[in-house]
């Protein structure tokens, strides 16, 4: 690989994982383990190792990479720690409890194992102590008229409470700021002027759309990680500089594309989950080259198993996301996840006796125990080493060298021998739970949510999924598993198949049918501001795209559809707005079942959105002619691995993903072993590598092929 290059680095909870794409498209991967608490050293760390495989220097490949494109967690993991910055939060006179009161379903966005127990009645702690509340006396109403004035006395007094009290940032959420944000503004500036080192976050900038409480939690998130991510970022970009980069990096949004460092800080809770999001990314990035429009997305990692949807080849996404209990504005890519990754550790229940899989997990370090990073509980990888799906001497092409005897070792003591069993059937029944609660949040990202997923296409990424997908998309009837090239990788093969968006929105209310020149009236200065954020950043006419959509519901309900328009951008006609009524009235009967719409009551819109796009190179990936079905080149030997149809280890083929090439299938129980993930081919399966580098699963499932396939083993 030469010339100029594109990266793309996304930090895991184990692995920091990274991406080079060169002139011609060609990828290389690099992968180092996650650093906590100073996550930078990990990227550099990743971005070395790629460059080693490139064969240039860190300095080399830093000079000459055109785009930089980073995801990282440092959101995420802030909020879920507390250890974000002590947030003041400035309201309106007899509304600062906003934040505190929420809204009754306090057990949103919990399991339904922790929402169904008592505990779960109780609020979480709030991240903005009650005495870093303070009050300004002002109203606006909801057509923006200033019913109570500002007082500039006021505004001095309860930002020197918060301050005085230790706030290092600030939260202003007033009543109606969407209408009209002089007031914001101005408490905004003042503090800026009287504390220039204050972190100032405004809910008309953060969250420019209705609902006084999800306004108030966004304010207060953005806010509350905004410094730490800051103070990151910036330290990043200086490290990179002094590596070699000469480019600003682009920071990854979980809307699904990507901002510069300053744009990212000012509205750091839209990178909250934006890792997740990039693994979506690129499989509809994969999909739309291979043929693939109805997609699975499931990533499992070291911490954690995701769960993304892609219909029709367009990304699902979530307006009113859900994070940590408190419901947002900040519109992101729909991803679900839960405690299920490779680190996931195995227990014993105290009360009941039962084993349990996750949520709690080994991290980055000390790690599963095979490991050898001083790891004492035993965890899905350790489970997936006994029974022989890892090679012990090819983890991660041989970067590790995994500890066979202390798992075992960690398994016995901890499982096996406190429940009468073997370390083979401890281990196997470690994998069927992981796999049972994997297939259960897909059930819940599909199935309870009007669609069946056994038509779609299971894309299996993250290090540790590809070793586990067959399994739980045979319990899911879905009949097709692609596990794609860049597997272990996929989230940074994301980052370089993303474009520059900007988002922006309102909330109105107009109801149906309207007047087209309304809704031109609404769209227009939203459309506008999109383009000048564009045209800013670098990018011409032709590289820009832009979607319309609203937020709609029939009269009388309180939650509501997004629905798009069609892409472009044109004045909206009667026709266009007839297209856009029925479209919702299927939409509609689509979640929510056949005859569940309301038309008599009327409908109503709500809020407007515009998202643009700054269209960036992509990787060309281009495929390779198909050849022979024939895989015996590629096999490179056997051994042991245990089956749960077969109930004991039977001799299994080994392949060499780096000698297979396109066509060949692999019809037999086999491993195929990649320098960064293992990909298992359970008995009655059929493997393929397509012209892409893609290994496609065609998956059996049916309980008569399994029956058929242990009666053959047998006889």
């Amino acid at each position: 690989m030469s010339g100029s290059y594109v990266v793309g680095v996304d930090i895991g909870g184990t692995f920091t994982d990274c991406v080079v794409a060169d002139d011609q498209g060609r990828m290389t991967f690099g992968k180092a383990s996650s650093t906590p608490p100073e996550f930078a050293v990990g990227v550099v760390d990743a971005v070395k190792d790629a460059a080693r495989n490139v064969g240039v220097g860190l300095d080399a490949l830093l000079g000459a990479t055109r785009l930089f494109y980073h995801a990282c967690t440092i959101g995420d993991n802030t909020l879920i720690t507390r250890s974000g910055a002590a947030t003041g939060l400035i309201a309106t006179k007899g509304f600062g409890d906003a934040m505190l009161m929420m809204r009754g379903g306090i057990t949103a966005g919990l399991p339904d194992a922790e929402a169904n127990h008592s505990s779960a009645l109780t609020k979480p702690e709030p991240f903005v102590p009650k005495r870093l509340i303070a009050e300004v006396d002002e109203r606006i109403d909801f057509e923006g008229e200033v019913l109570v004035s500002l007082k500039p006395e006021d505004v001095s007094a309860a930002v020197r409470k918060v301050v005085d009290r230790g706030a290092e940032s600030v939260a202003v959420a007033l009543l109606w700021s969407i209408s009209n944000n002089a007031h914001e503004r101005f408490i905004g500036d003042h503090i800026r002027a009287e504390f220039p080192n204050l972190f100032v976050s405004l809910s008309s900038d953060a969250a420019s759309f209705q609902g006084e409480y999800e306004r108030t939690a966004t304010t207060v998130f953005n806010a509350y990680i905004g410094p730490k991510i800051g103070t990151y970022l910036h330290n990043l970009r200086d490290l990179l500089r002094q590596n070699g980069l000469t480019r600003e990096p682009l920071i990854m949004q979980a809307y699904g594309g990507v901002l510069d460092i300053d744009s990212t800080v000012r509205t750091a809770v839209g990178t909250i989950e934006s890792g997740p999001a990039s693994g979506v990314v690129a499989c509809q990035f994969t999909g739309k080259l291979a043929g693939i429009p109805d997609i699975v997305a499931a990533d499992m990692g070291g911490t954690t198993f995701k769960v993304g949807v892609i219909r029709g080849g367009a990304i699902e996404r979530d307006y009113h996301p859900t994070f940590l209990r408190h419901r947002l504005l900040s519109p992101k890519i729909w991803v679900e996840s839960i405690g299920a990754g490779g680190g996931s550790i195995a227990w014993i229940e105290p009360d009941t006796g039962l084993l349990k899989v996750g949520p709690r997990g080994a991290g980055a370090r000390p790690g599963p125990v095979c490991y050898r990073r001083g790891g004492t509980e035993p965890t899905v990888t350790d489970a997936s080493l006994i029974l022989g799906f890892l090679n012990p001497e090819y983890f991660l092409g041989g970067q590790i060298d995994l500890d066979i005897e202390g798992a075992r070792n960690a398994i016995q003591e901890k499982i096996a021998g406190p429940l009468g069993m073997t370390v083979t059937e401890a281990a196997n029944a470690i994998h069927r739970i992981v796999n049972a609660q994997m297939a259960d949040l897909i059930r819940n990202a599909t199935i309870q949510r009007g669609h069946d997923p056994r038509g779609d296409t299971l894309f299996a990424f993250g290090g540790a999924c590809p070793a586990h997908a067959s399994r739980f998309a045979a319990e899911l009837g879905m009949k097709h598993v692609v596990v794609p090239a860049t597997a272990s990788v996929h989230s940074a093969v994301g980052l370089v198949a993303s474009d520059v968006v900007y988002e922006d929105g309102l909330s109105e209310r107009v109801q149906v049918p309207a007047e087209p020149s309304r809704i031109n009236a609404v769209f227009a200065p939203l459309v506008a501001k999109i383009r000048a954020n564009l045209h800013k950043a670098g990018f011409s006419e032709r590289d820009i795209t832009l979607r319309r959509s609203v937020d709609m519901r029939y009269r009388y309900q309180v939650h509501e559809l997004n629905v798009p328009l069609d892409p472009g951008f044109h004045n909206l006609t009667d026709q266009d707005l007839e297209k856009l009524y029925a479209r919702f009235d299927a939409l509609y009967e689509e979640a929510y079942g056949k005859g569940a719409a309301y038309r008599a009551a009327g409908k109503e819109i709500v809020s407007f959105r515009v998202t643009g796009a700054g269209l960036l190179p992509k990787p060309a990936m281009l495929p390779e002619a198909l050849g022979g079905k024939d895989a015996a080149p590629a096999r490179k030997g056997e051994r042991p691995v245990y089956f749960q149809e077969f109930g004991r280890f039977v001799p299994t083929a080994l392949y060499d993903v780096g000698a297979m090439r396109p066509g060949m299938e692999i019809n037999e129980p086999a491993i195929i072993e990649t320098p960064i993930t293992t990909i298992v081919v359970n008995p009655g399966d059929r493997a393929t590598l397509d012209e892409f580098g893609n290994v496609r699963i065609a998956v059996a499932g049916a309980a008569v092929v399994r029956r058929e396939v242990i009666d053959a083993a047998t006889v």
